[in-house]
């Protein structure tokens, strides 16, 4: 067990690490960083779930549905319990709240998933990255955008609807991202039994597949740049 977490999280370290170097080495800076998460996000994540999802197949897919469920309650139970304790009994503001919560119940599993479940979980990997991914998107960042404006002005009626308003807009902008319809589209086509030969499935693993790495290499940058503590 103890080798097989070291070779799940080994790769993870050092991709960090170089990142952190080239940050120091002042060869990537912030704006290289966002650049690469826009790749990721917008085009190698994508096309990694797209292919990943129709090669896994609509008996697996199946298979994992109680895994779903427990993923859902998982980062949204989660979310809802560090909100609470942080609003009602550390006394936090709403949006310090949100913010907290998403922090601790948001994997970055867009992120970190392909290659630290790529190693344990080869077959249902971007099976379990997706699903991830649409919770945090279509439920988790939407949810957490409207709690954040809470603090800034009273809940009157009027605002009350411009919050249910600003919900569905967030919604709808969630949607429209690549890494929320395309492993939606991959799912409803793989439940219609459509499945991608090997052949095919090398047109979205040659830019999918760099998704872990660059994704871990700029947060190494991100980590330089920013000297949390």
């Amino acid at each position: 067990m103890i080798l097989v977490l070291i070779s799940a999280l080994l790769p993870i370290i050092v991709t960090l690490c170089l990142g952190y170097f080239s940050g120091a080495r002042k060869d990537f800076g912030e704006s290289h960083s966002k650049i690469l998460n826009k790749l990721i996000m917008s085009y190698s994540l994508p096309m990694s779930l797209f292919g990943g999802i129709l090669a896994t197949g609509r008996k697996v897919i199946f298979e994992n549905i109680p895994v779903a469920i427990w993923i859902f309650i998982g980062m949204v139970g989660g979310y809802l319990i560090v909100f609470s304790i942080c609003k009602f009994i550390l006394k936090n503001s709403t949006s310090l709240s949100a913010l907290r919560s998403l922090t601790i119940s948001g994997p970055a599993i867009p992120f970190v998933g392909p290659t630290l479940l790529g190693f344990l979980f080869p077959t249902e990997t971007s099976l379990i990255v997706a699903i991830g991914s649409l919770i945090m998107n279509v439920v988790q960042v939407p949810l957490t955008v409207i709690l954040l404006s809470t603090d800034s002005y009273e809940l009157s009626a009027s605002n009350k609807n411009r919050k249910i308003n600003n919900l569905g807009l967030d919604i709808i902008s969630a949607f429209k991202k690549p890494v929320v319809w395309a492993p939606i589209f991959a799912l409803i086509l793989s439940l219609f039994g459509i499945t991608l030969s090997p052949i095919w499935q090398k047109n979205f693993s040659v830019l999918g597949g760099a998704t872990g790495g660059m994704a871990l290499f700029s947060i190494g940058i991100i980590l330089y740049v920013k000297k949390p503590s």
